[in-house]
């Protein structure tokens, strides 16, 4: 899988990248840890499932410019249907990084990001 360089507040990581449909629909499914990029070619709506996840994830959903406008707290599924949401930030947005970890971003801060080659 890709990876790229993201970085925000004097802070660099190492992330995956799903810019496709199957690597943005298997996202972070089965894993315990790590963060993922999720680019779109163009703003989305795209609603963020838990399924198939054992541990709850941090959602950073970012425009255009890699600008913060929404992060959400996302709680796997339970075996109860009722319980079942889905995740967006009621807005389009074209990035969304997915993280294991609660990162120092919030609504408003800036991620840049570099490729690895």
């Amino acid at each position: 899988m890709k990876t790229e360089k993201i970085s925000f507040k004097n802070k660099e990581y190492s992330v995956e990248v799903a810019d496709n449909l199957f690597t943005r629909a298997k996202g972070l499914s089965l894993r315990n840890e790590g963060k993922m990029l999720f680019k779109f070619s163009r703003s989305s709506s795209a609603k963020i499932d838990m399924m198939l996840l054992s541990r709850p994830l941090y959602l950073y959903f970012m425009d255009s410019d890699g600008k913060i406008i929404d992060v959400q707290k996302a709680e796997p599924w339970s075996f109860d249907p009722r319980t079942w949401r889905l995740y967006s930030p009621g807005r389009p947005y074209r990035y969304l990084l997915e993280s294991f970890e609660e990162l120092d971003l919030d609504e408003g801060d800036s991620v840049e990001f570099s490729k690895v080659e």
